[in-house]
């Protein structure tokens, strides 16, 4: 049995997330139970999803333009958060996580967005909490584990 310790590597696609200050993921399944006739009881799968929240201290508008690309101005050079609308394009990219050292291992969020979760100002500090949220195509995994680097 090994552990899997940090510190741990950020990356959202192709975009390396650091200064890191705080993590925070959130692992559900739904399940259905029915109950027969003759007393069994059974616990049916019925769907899954995932969200991990990454609070960065790294969020001048460069960083944000990178990780919230749908809320990105370029012809402003500013990141505008509104309310969803129509002219919104999400962009997906998987998240991995991965563990520092020789046999490092990876765990990947397939397929995931990326929303504001919250901001705070304290401590003479701004940081900003990115939501990102899973959501793999049909028949694709919504989570991994993973030898590092990756995996295809």
């Amino acid at each position: 049995m090994a552990l899997v310790k940090g510190p741990f590597n950020f990356k959202w696609g192709t975009q390396q997330i650091n200064n890191v200050s705080e993590i925070s993921v959130d692992y559900s399944v739904d399940t259905s139970d029915t109950t027969t006739l003759d007393g069994n009881r059974f616990t049916v799968q019925t769907g899954m999803g995932m969200s991990v929240t990454l609070t960065v201290l790294d969020n001048d508008v460069a960083t944000l333009a990178t990780l919230l690309p749908q809320y990105y101005n370029s012809a402003d050079g500013t990141v505008d958060i509104a309310a969803a609308s129509c002219d919104v394009i999400e962009e997906y990219n998987d998240l991995e996580i991965t563990s520092c050292g020789s046999g490092a291992q990876m765990l990947r969020l397939n397929r995931a967005r990326t929303q504001v979760d919250s901001i705070d100002i304290g401590d003479g500090l701004r940081t900003v909490a990115i939501m990102f949220v899973g959501e793999p195509l049909a028949g694709d995994p919504l989570v991994q584990f993973a030898a590092a680097p990756s995996v295809s």
